[in-house]
């Protein structure tokens, strides 16, 4: 994490003194945050200005250079923005922003935003109390215990002591979206909170120092969930300041500058039991399993990473693990599936919007990964009855039986069979052999898409793959960006042509999204150019 430094063009003094912002700070305008990189003159001109770095990068108009002068240094091209003081709103404490929304004359909750309350602290069930007593009845707010000022300009603590006073028994603290830029100030707001459990983060830039852990590690002490979407870190920061959370049990990161994880010291997340980091651009299945020696973690939600496949490479990774989420990722086989097995204790799968999916029937699907999974309990919020499984299971059994028996004196053959279908010796000695001759065609099939072979070419690169003819382009696009483009930005969209093995001069563009492979007429052997 960088640490912000003066710029070397400064204000004159008497300029300074009537400006209370200064190089560091969180301010906002309109809907947009930013933090304040420069204060000073802008020559020709008079007054003061502002150098903001915002939140957004295509908010601002440059690097941090205007008309020739590096004024400072933005992170993005186009993050930078001159903007004269008097525009942007600056910071509160946390205890005017409470007051701010939660006093007034007569105010009262309204069922809106009571609701609100409830989805952002993802609290079902929620109390509120004074909302109906006008603002000087200070009972209004010392029995308050679930307290959201999002998006209320929150910067600093205030006073000595003055939220102890104010709200002694919080419980609940949503200072998500708001001004605060460093740890040290959510130190001094959360030790006045001794009753403070759950702390939401999110959407605020929060930088470190190297004592900022010896700081501020006594105030979180009794802290068990914390959530810090959109914030920025990378893993590496989320180690650093996961030394101040000694008790944390669910921790959420969503959405961060995390491309990489590394497995966390013995001394770090020793109590963690849910962990979510969801939308990071993580990839590759190798990073997932680092976290595999957490000795309590129950519930992970790996979805929406990039995930092309899983391969579990461990005996002991996850051993408590028992809910797993891997929707909206680019998992395109069902090996992968079949891989969750080595997680001893996985009884829930959260498991939609992936390559592998398309084409399939709803119910199909859900077929295929109960036979695959006998461990499985709950699929997709909705509980795995015990005749669904048996229904599953002796479809899939029959379904695949005739490659079964095919594959008996194959050795070789045998050992492919096993690695599409790892399940299938457990099924057979289940429920016994097949007869295939009592086994319609059209159950043979319940299971099956119709797959073609198709091969993916990318300059010099090629992917052959099996899939279904019903399978849309755009997922066969989700493939080629997972496989053959990865060192593209994930919303970079190619092009694809169609080549027909049959007439190689033919090139068809997949123009529509939308449509099936066997809207084009996609058949076995030919070629799609990814351009």
């Amino acid at each position: 994490m960088v640490v912000l430094r003066m710029s070397s063009h400064q204000p004159e003094p008497a300029e300074r003194k009537e400006c209370n912002v200064r190089e560091g700070d969180r301010v906002q305008l309109g809907n947009h945050r930013a933090t304040v990189k420069y204060v000073g003159a802008v020559p020709p001109t008079k007054g003061l200005w502002l150098g903001l770095d915002w939140d957004d990068p295509s908010r601002g108009k440059h690097d941090g250079q205007y008309a020739g002068t590096k004024y400072f240094q933005a992170r993005y091209p186009t993050s930078g923005s001159l903007v004269r003081l008097e525009k942007v709103q600056v910071g509160q404490t946390i205890c005017d922003a409470i007051k701010e929304r939660y006093g007034g004359p007569g105010q009262m909750m309204s069922a809106d935003q009571l609701e609100e309350i409830r989805r952002a602290l993802n609290t079902p069930f929620l109390e509120m109390v004074g909302w109906e007593r006008p603002a000087d009845d200070r009972d209004t707010f010392r029995k308050l215990t679930v307290v959201g000022v999002a998006e209320y300009r929150v910067s600093s603590a205030g006073g000595t002591d003055e939220l102890a006073h104010l709200c002694p028994i919080i419980r609940e603290l949503d200072l998500s979206t708001n001004l605060i830029s460093n740890w040290k100030v959510v130190s001094d707001i959360v030790k006045q909170l001794p009753y403070l459990r759950f702390l939401d983060l999110s959407e605020n830039r929060l930088l470190y120092e190297d004592d900022t852990v010896d700081c501020c590690r006594a105030s979180f002490k009794y802290l068990t969930v914390l959530i810090l979407s959109k914030v920025e870190y990378t893993w590496e920061d989320i180690m650093y300041c996961a030394r101040m959370w000694p008790q944390i049990e669910k921790l959420q990161v969503s959405y961060n500058n995390i491309t990489n994880l590394s497995k966390p010291p013995a001394d770090i997340f020793e109590n963690l039991k849910l962990l979510n980091i969801e939308g990071n651009n993580i990839k590759y299945w190798t990073e997932v399993e680092k976290l595999g020696h957490l000795p309590r973690l129950e519930c992970l939600n790996a979805s929406n990473l990039g995930l092309t496949q899983i391969l579990v490479t461990g005996t002991n990774l996850f051993p408590a693990l028992k809910y797993i989420l891997l929707s909206n990722n680019y998992i395109n086989n069902w090996e992968s599936i079949s891989e969750l097995n080595k997680l001893k204790a996985l009884e829930e799968l959260k498991f939609r919007q992936n390559p592998i999916l398309e084409g399939l029937r709803r119910e199909t699907a859900r077929q295929i990964i109960i036979a695959r999974l006998p461990s499985l309990k709950v699929l997709n919020l909705q509980e795995i009855e015990q005749e669904e499984r048996r229904g599953a299971e002796i479809d899939y059994l029959k379904c695949y039986a005739r490659d079964w028996i095919k594959t008996g004196k194959d050795a070789a053959g045998r050992s492919a069979f096993l690695a599409q279908h790892p399940i299938y010796p457990h099924l057979v000695n289940k429920y016994g052999e097949v007869d295939v001759s009592e086994v319609a065609e059209d159950k043979v099939m319940c299971l099956k898409s119709r797959l073609i072979s198709v091969n993916l070419v990318y300059g010099n690169s090629k992917l052959t793959k099996n899939v279904p003819d019903t399978m849309l382009v755009s997922t066969l696009t989700s493939l080629a960006l997972s496989r053959l483009l990865r060192d593209h930005p994930r919303s970079y969209q190619p092009n694809l042509v169609l080549v027909s093995a049959q007439e190689p001069n033919l090139r068809i563009p997949l123009s529509d999204s939308m449509k099936s492979l066997s809207y084009y007429s996609v058949a076995d052997g030919d070629v799609i150019l990814v351009e």
